[in-house]
């Protein structure tokens, strides 16, 4: 009888008891590989991203500074239901609540909806600002916008330092059929077409859009800004929009009265007799980023009309981007279209 078979299975006493100091290395250093590989792709996409927001800003306050002064200079020359006759005889100041509120003198002030200073190329200044403007930028003009507000109050409602205005419904009314004065004036006289009650008072606006070099003194960020007549009688400046790093205005003119502008001029020997006849006007404005972008120069030449081109610096490193609108002005020329 034979004896049975066994099987024996020798395992090995070599077994894997730690990495070498070779391996522990070239572990090591592919660790490191992957992780520079992962950290300079998260450094690329937050650079990348970081970029997009810039250039997103920069649009929006390009977009919204072109919009904001659209809507504006629409709106100029509106005086409810008064139309501006005659001739004006000088032009107006702006910032001078007096030429406003002077009942001999301010129908200047209603005949001239628009008022521009022109600095002549991208590095002109304007030699006497208004509205004692000492933060302008050079190569940028100054526009000036008046019209009454669009929402109205009681004549009853008056505010004592607050400029109105208020226009005659009546035809029996005594001349003129308007009246431009502080609130506390008195507003008995106009009326209603029922020729009874006191017609509503409107709230007058007179608005300077300049750029200045710096948003807050020193800090370097262009910025368009307003000068505006406020309630109390006083004229306050406000910031608008940062990044706006120039603004060019040209003004269509009508010489025929037929409400269309017939040329476009920068206005630098206009006068009081070419003002009222201004029915449209060309702005152009170059936004810029508030903040610079590494590596990047600006090489780009922008057009700025009349006053010729801007070409950043060779050391520039700022994006920009360049707008250009054509606006009608609805009220003036409207009051000149023929039938």
């Amino acid at each position: 009888m034979k004896s049975p078979i066994h099987t024996h299975v020798y395992k090995s006493r070599q077994t894997q008891s730690g990495l070498s100091l070779i391996e522990l290395m070239v572990a090591i250093t592919i660790g490191l590989i992957i992780l520079a590989a992962l950290s300079s792709l998260f450094i690329s996409q937050a650079n990348i991203r970081n970029e997009l927001d810039k250039s997103n800003r920069m649009i929006d306050n390009g977009r919204y500074a072109m919009e904001l002064l659209s809507d504006n200079i629409r709106l100029a020359g509106f005086y409810d239901n008064y139309a501006p006759s005659g001739a004006a005889t000088v032009v107006p100041t702006p910032c001078t609540l007096t030429a406003i509120t002077n009942a001999t003198t301010n129908i200047n002030v209603l005949l001239h909806h628009v008022q521009g200073y022109n600095a002549a190329t991208v590095s002109s200044a304007i030699a006497s600002p208004p509205c004692s403007i000492t933060s302008l930028k050079n190569g940028s003009d100054i526009l000036v916008l008046r019209r009454v507000s669009t929402s109205s109050i009681l004549a009853t409602a008056a505010v004592a330092s607050t400029a109105y205005f208020q226009a005659a419904s009546c035809a029996s009314d005594a001349p003129p059929s308007y009246k431009l004065a502080l609130g506390s004036a008195g507003f008995t006289t106009l009326h209603k077409r029922n020729c009874t009650t006191a017609s509503d008072l409107r709230p007058f606006l007179e608005q300077t859009y300049f750029v200045s070099p710096n948003n807050i003194a020193g800090d370097g960020i262009p910025t368009l800004k307003r000068i505006e007549l406020d309630p109390t009688g006083a004229y306050v400046t406000t910031p608008l929009v940062e990044g706006i790093e120039y603004m060019q205005v040209e003004y269509g003119l009508d010489t025929n009265s037929d409400g269309v502008a017939d040329s476009y001029t920068d206005c630098s020997a206009c006068t009081f007799s070419d003002w009222p006849n201004i029915v449209s006007i060309k702005a152009y404005i170059i936004a810029r980023n508030i903040e610079t972008t590494t590596n990047y120069t600006d090489t780009k030449t922008y057009s700025l009309g009349l006053a010729g081109t801007y070409t950043p610096a060779s050391a520039d490193h700022y994006k920009r981007h360049a707008y250009t609108q054509v606006i009608r002005l609805v009220n003036p020329s409207s009051r000149k279209e023929t039938p």
